[in-house]
């Protein structure tokens, strides 16, 4: 067995699960929760709690996979950056999926294939955006068929409505915006609630599922862990933002009018990967 440990804490709701890399999209051990404006107190704990159901410590992990986003900015770098002090100090590979990804495989596994062939998902991007990701719903799981990006819900609304009937909704977005498709389509389906976040096994299936070079088949098909680590080294995984966060564009709006130009910005590795910003 080599065990590998995922999480994800992009929004509000805190996952974990272990799995082991001889056994794809397997869960060993797992949990999910609410955790609003908390995953910086109860993250290493958590990870610590799910690694005992499995009979596991952390000195037992082959490999950590953790959510890129997007979600909360604040929330993606606690991930990220906890994610990235667990491999770099164990010296083993980091994966990265995305959050929109994990949240899809959930709804997947609830049954939202079953009403029709496409999945939207939607994550709540604050300043009444969102963050919209199309899938294609196959037997074997959700296959991404847009990039990662923010929008208005009305936007969305509206390049989705063609596929209107051929379409079912997730994520938490759908808290605050459902009503804008529901004016644009007439009538619209939505997975369970309960799948509008993921869960363990959700971030064990992305995990897998993730296309990147850093993926952890990818990872369980090297020769041994060190090689692993070297391809996969922790320092070049980074986060999916889409956009720059509030103090960064105040930054740029007080740079350009004093005759600064701003930095400019690195894109985000990834096959679903749009430009990146900061965070909030």
């Amino acid at each position: 067995m080599r065990p590998f440990v995922a999480f994800d804490t992009a929004t509000d709701h805190l996952a974990v699960g272990v799995g082991d890399l001889d056994r794809p999209g397997e869960l060993l051990a797992g949990v999910d929760m609410p955790a609003p404006r908390a995953a910086n107190t109860v993250l290493l704990s958590t990870v610590e709690r799910v690694l005992a159901q499995a009979g596991l410590s952390p000195g037992d992990l082959s490999a950590v996979a953790c959510g890129r986003g997007p979600g909360s900015f604040t929330g993606v770098r606690i991930g990220v950056a906890t994610a990235k002090g667990l491999a770099h100090g164990a010296s083993i590979p980091l994966a990265g999926f995305g959050t929109l990804d994990a949240v899809a495989w959930r709804a997947w596994r609830d049954g939202a294939g079953e009403e029709g062939p496409l999945l939207g998902v939607l994550g709540d991007a604050m300043r009444g955006e969102v963050y919209p990701a199309l899938f294609n719903v196959t037997a074997s799981g959700p296959e991404r068929l847009t990039a990662d990006r923010v929008a208005k819900p009305g936007d969305v609304a509206a390049e989705w409505s063609d596929s209107a009937a051929r379409l079912v909704l997730a994520g938490n977005a759908l808290a605050k915006h459902r009503a804008a498709f529901e004016s644009a389509f007439g009538s619209v389906r939505v997975a369970a609630e309960r799948a509008w976040a993921a869960d363990a096994q959700a971030l064990i299936d992305a995990a897998w599922a993730e296309e990147a070079a850093a993926g952890v088949s990818a990872i369980a098909a090297a020769a041994d862990i060190t090689d692993a680590y070297a391809d996969a080294h922790p320092g070049t995984l980074l986060p999916i933002y889409t956009r720059l966060s509030d103090a960064e564009e105040a930054e740029r709006a007080r740079t350009a009018g004093g005759g600064v130009a701003p930095t400019p910005r690195t894109g985000v590795r990834g096959p679903s990967s749009a430009p990146s910003g900061g965070g909030r």
